[in-house]
């Protein structure tokens, strides 16, 4: 009686019944039938591989060195399926945000290789100031203080170079970045010395010295000598500007269209806590029980 009452027994009698009942029911699936999920190995398999190799160090790879490729993708492809079977993925940040990224690759070769139309083109040429003009430009020449006492210096150094044919040699301390700079726009500028600095340069009269000026260094004194101002660019020039950007709208617009027929495949189901995170999508949703 008590051998029964063993957990043990019990299991091992389920797991006969189990066994019997699958039997039963798949009277073809011994040793004589192939019934495991199958894994294909194609010449498209090898080529990718072998440009993948050629790709990375600039030549094919040699019988031997192709053999381990395919055998690494045949390992890695076995613990792939074993990893998915025991829903590994699941919760993973990673695989989901490379999943992803695929799915996004995928989409994005529709349009790459839509060629847009002229007339269209011309119209983003009109439209589209920003992506047209050639952005204005300034060159100058300066001399720089170093914040400690500077002001005073740079005040009585301005009023000295407003009156002088020639720059002495002692105005200033030294700058590594050089005294003259020429042909720069306003981000130049801006990842030189800072943006403050950048847009006020962008504004001082042209033939004068000016400031002083500060940036992260210290303060300047600047005389503008060229500034040419910003100009639409012929149509020809940003022809292939136009066109990427055209492509980018196009994509952008058609990702968009294909992810809301995606979303639609699913019940979104969220918490009230998380409901008005979802902005216009919060009517989509259910609530969760």
């Amino acid at each position: 009686m008590r051998l029964l009452k063993e957990p043990l027994l019990h299991f091992v009698a389920i797991g006969g019944l189990l066994f019997a009942s699958h039997a039963a029911i798949n009277p073809g699936g011994g040793r004589g039938a192939n019934t495991a999920p199958a894994i294909h190995l194609t010449a498209a398999d090898a080529e990718w591989l072998k440009e993948m190799w050629t790709r990375q160090w600039r030549r094919p790879p040699t019988d031997e060195e192709l053999r381990s490729l395919v055998a690494d993708h045949l390992k890695e492809e076995v613990l792939a399926r074993e990893a998915r079977a025991l829903e590994l993925d699941v919760g993973d940040t990673v695989v989901r945000r490379r999943l992803a990224q695929k799915m996004t690759f995928l989409l994005d070769d529709t349009i790459r290789t839509a060629e847009p139309p002229e007339a269209e083109l011309r119209t983003l040429y009109e439209m589209r100031p920003d992506l047209v003009r050639a952005a204005a430009r300034v060159s100058f020449s300066q001399v720089f203080f170093h914040r400690e006492q500077g002001d005073d210096r740079a005040r009585i150094s301005l009023a000295a170079l407003s009156n002088a044919a020639a720059l002495p040699i002692d105005h200033g301390d030294r700058l590594l970045l050089g005294d003259t700079f020429a042909d720069q726009d306003e981000q130049a500028l801006a990842n030189l010395f800072g943006a403050d600095f950048a847009r006020k340069v962008m504004t001082l009269p042209v033939g004068q010295w000016s400031g002083p000026v500060e940036s992260g260094y210290g303060l300047h004194l600047i005389k503008v000598t060229d500034a040419p101002p910003s100009r639409a660019l012929p149509f020809t020039e940003v022809r292939e500007r136009l066109a990427h950007e055209w492509r980018r709208e196009r994509q952008e617009t058609a990702n968009a269209q294909v992810y809301e027929g995606l979303l639609r495949k699913y019940r979104l189901v969220a918490g009230a806590a998380v409901r008005p995170l979802l902005g216009s999508r919060a009517n989509l949703a259910e609530g969760q029980p």
